[in-house]
């Protein structure tokens, strides 16, 4: 019976889930480009499934921001724009002030513990893994973050924009020629997080956002 209480119940992803999730990583890996026009019957007839769990699929990929409806024409890839992407860590500094706060007054060792463990796994990735890679650990160290808080609102809020977020963060290998930087930016917020210095972690987010941004807004050519 003791091992018994440690299984955890089994989510079975449902049909629709499966294929948002095919969907999402075709665009976040881009083989489907900004403007892409995706059509149901073409989709069901690839994927052998009924348009009814495309639809499905294709409305929460709208929700999550990935997609555009058009009316009298389709469905579309989004593409982010410079005031998109300031837009989004403007938003994604609110959350995660308000989430880091939380978690430093709850102070509980598990938690440090989770984000310490994703941020060794970022060290790792920083040191000889892909951008992808990287990209994924450091998305997950902000998703941990908001998730440990102990708000449900925070986590929903949290989750609509992490998949723009990783459209954005994709375009910023440019600007970390020594990814160590990377993982010194998140260590400073943890560390915060863990002094409970809530003046620190939100002088720390907010610079950790606004520089994404800027990052982003500037012309290509710009190493």
């Amino acid at each position: 019976m003791a091992t018994e209480s440690r299984l955890q119940p089994l989510r079975l992803q449902t049909t629709p889930e499966l294929i948002a999730d095919q969907i999402r990583e075709s665009i976040l890996d881009g083989t489907f480009a900004p403007h892409d026009q995706l059509a149901e019957v073409e989709l069901a007839r690839q994927l052998h499934v009924s348009r009814g769990p495309v639809r499905e699929a294709l409305q929460r990929l709208i929700q999550e921001g990935l997609l555009r409806s058009e009316k009298n024409r389709g469905v579309f890839v989004v593409e982010l724009d410079d005031d998109d992407a300031r837009d989004i860590y403007l938003a994604r500094a609110a959350v995660e002030k308000a989430a880091a706060v939380q978690l430093a007054r709850r102070s509980e060792p598990e938690d440090f513990a989770e984000l310490d463990r994703v941020l060794a796994e970022l060290r790792a990735a920083a040191a000889g893994g892909s951008w992808e890679e990287v990209v994924d650990i450091d998305l997950q160290f902000h998703t941990s973050l908001v998730d440990h808080c102990g708000s449900e609102r925070l986590q929903r809020m949290f989750r609509t924009l992490a998949a723009e977020t990783r459209l954005c963060l994709v375009r910023l290998e440019r600007f970390y020629p020594v990814r160590d930087n990377v993982v010194t930016e998140h260590d400073e917020i943890l560390s915060a997080i863990k002094r409970g210095d809530e003046a620190l972690i939100k002088r720390l987010i907010d610079h950790h956002m606004h520089e994404a941004a800027a990052r982003l807004s500037l012309p290509a050519t710009v190493p």
